[in-house]
């Protein structure tokens, strides 16, 4: 289950940065097309206004001039032709119709829809050091019908207008000085649209693959779910069968023993030994015995020194004292250990027993080994490593498996490290209670 959560996880944090990293590039390419669109709208506003300028003259920034040096002496009046000036400007729909006229001419061949805006925000005295036109109500030279709301300043100007005149009657020179910003703006009234049309493409393959790996992974996990499910089923059911053999098993030692000695008896009590143990590795249940001794390792060492044919059991002893291990969990790791690297074409195994202050088991051998993919797996009941050589040996995955229990009963710790050559290594490192 912690597998599995962990992989979902996993899937799920990878999948977030694929939707970032695919949110990421469809917005980069936004933000490119919006770019070159925005280029084709400037090259076009520049050649309107160039076309506008012959329309300039009434509605020129030095029409503005001419009304504003006579505006220095009376506020009120000022301010009453300023207003004027502004009605005379937003009167002007021939200059609507003319930049329309021109928009529609330059974007004929295009699906650009245009909206251009030329406009004096500013027109400052500087004799008086007073701003003449209200901030949000600037004078409008000309324009399109379609309003620009959300566009971009396209150029910006300024000048200085500094004279002086002489008024021949009352003989006094009036000096003007201002300072005139204008600037026109243009806006693509249809950019989204345009620009959605383009990265249309881009945004259902984005989805297509997102909506594809969601799927993948739901049939995924639900396949994972499905053999998890059958696993499991299967365990019980070996499970079962092991704990139901032990009441015939029982029978039949029973009636085994009330049989003379004959060739007959040996070979059933072998063949019933042998359904123990394999009952026995199934079930593992806890068997009290006493502890281990000195002596006991040694008559262990003794008997299986030679216990399989053409495999040398080298054992190394170092014996201080026990007072945790018994016998049955000694000869239970070391029977697996040994009789696990036999299976997998181990011919020269070595066992170091060292009894301290902390009982140390290693148990190397030159067998085919462990893939190091496979290593965190090999305790987990019934795993078996999937490769060719495996399907040629018969197994349960149950050895190992019971070795780790065994450990856990003592709060050891064990760890398998692969050989400089062949083969692995195990040890086993167990504390005295």
């Amino acid at each position: 289950m912690n597998k599995g959560i962990g992989t979902t996880l996993l899937f799920l944090s990878c999948f977030l940065v694929l939707i970032a990293l695919q949110s990421h590039y469809v917005y980069n390419a936004y933000l490119l097309e919006e770019k070159e669109l925005n280029k084709q709208v400037k090259i076009i506003a520049d050649e309107v206004v160039k076309q506008l300028e012959k329309y300039e003259t009434e509605a020129s920034e030095d029409s503005l001039i001419l009304s504003l040096k006579k505006l220095s002496t009376n506020e009120i009046f000022m301010n009453k032709k300023i207003d004027e000036k502004r009605q005379w400007f937003n009167s002007k729909k021939f200059y609507e119709r003319q930049v329309d006229s021109i928009l529609k001419q330059e974007t004929a061949n295009t699906n650009l829809k245009i909206a251009l805006r030329s406009e004096i925000y500013s027109a400052y005295d500087v004799n008086k050091k007073k701003e003449l036109l209200p901030k949000k109500h600037p004078l409008i030279l000309f324009k399109s019908k379609a309003p620009v709301s959300a566009g971009f300043v396209f150029s910006e100007g300024k000048w200085n207008s500094n004279f002086t005149e002489r008024d021949t009657e009352l003989k006094v020179d009036s000096s003007y000085h201002y300072i005139i910003r204008s600037k026109v703006s243009v806006e693509l009234t249809n950019l989204r649209s345009l620009v959605f049309k383009k990265i249309l493409p881009l945004s259902v393959v984005s989805l297509a693959i997102i909506i594809l790996l969601t799927y993948l992974f739901w049939r995924t996990t639900k396949n994972l779910k499905l053999q998890q499910s059958k696993l499991a089923q299967l365990y019980t059911s070996i499970d079962s069968i092991s704990h139901e053999l032990s009441t015939p098993l029982a029978t039949l030692k029973f009636g085994l023993a009330a049989m003379p000695e004959s060739d007959t008896k040996q070979l059933f009590e072998r063949q019933i030994q042998r359904l123990e143990k394999v009952a026995s590795s199934v079930s593992n249940p806890d068997v009290d015995s006493e502890l281990v001794d000195r002596a006991a390792i040694e008559n262990y060492m003794v008997q299986n020194a030679h216990r399989f044919e053409g495999v040398n059991i080298h054992f190394d002893l170092s014996f201080s004292e026990n007072r945790s291990l018994s016998k049955h969990d000694f000869e239970q790791l070391l029977n697996n250990l040994i009789e696990n690297a036999v299976k997998y074409r181990a011919h020269e195994i070595h066992v170091k027993l060292d009894f301290g202050s902390v009982i140390k088991i290693e148990v190397a051998d030159n067998g085919i080994g462990i893939p190091k993919d496979a290593q965190p797996y090999i305790f987990d009941k019934y795993y078996r490593v999937s490769r060719p050589e495996n399907l040629q040996i018969n197994g349960l995955g149950l050895g190992l498996h019971i070795v780790k229990q065994t450990v856990a009963k003592y709060l050891g710790h064990i760890e398998v490290q692969s050989n400089a050559s062949n083969g692995v290594t195990f040890n086993i490192n167990l504390p005295h209670a």
